[in-house]
């Protein structure tokens, strides 16, 4: 295994410090073992199926993951600011913008499983 998944995988463990110890952990084993990747993979094919916009750097925006999650855009809002969702990204500017990188949501999907 090279270095690089390891170090992204501790990276994303250290941002999810709004979560508990133990989903963080499981975050990082999710990533360590692959099984992040596995839903990964899940999560792009749902984006191009859906025909969502996806960024260079795969993000998606805070609507669109609600959709895939099966929720509404307002549930994910509440669940952010609570501190219970995805790590996201705030843009700035004239629109105020969220978005999440795919890989980040994948391996906080996989720190909830039980």
């Amino acid at each position: 295994m090279s270095k690089q998944p390891l170090r992204t995988a501790v990276t994303q463990a250290e941002r999810l410090d709004s979560t508990s110890t133990a989903q963080q952990l499981r975050a990082l084993r999710a990533n360590l073992t692959g099984s992040a990747d596995a839903t990964l993979s899940l999560l792009r094919q749902a984006v191009d199926q859906e025909g969502m916009r996806i960024t260079a750097d795969d993000r998606i925006g805070e609507g669109d993951l609600a959709k895939l999650l099966g929720w509404t855009a307002a549930s994910l809002a509440n669940k952010r600011r609570e501190g219970a969702a995805p790590p996201c990204f705030k843009l700035g500017g004239g629109g105020h913008r969220i978005t999440y990188r795919l890989s980040e949501v994948a391996a906080w999907i996989e720190g909830h499983r039980e």
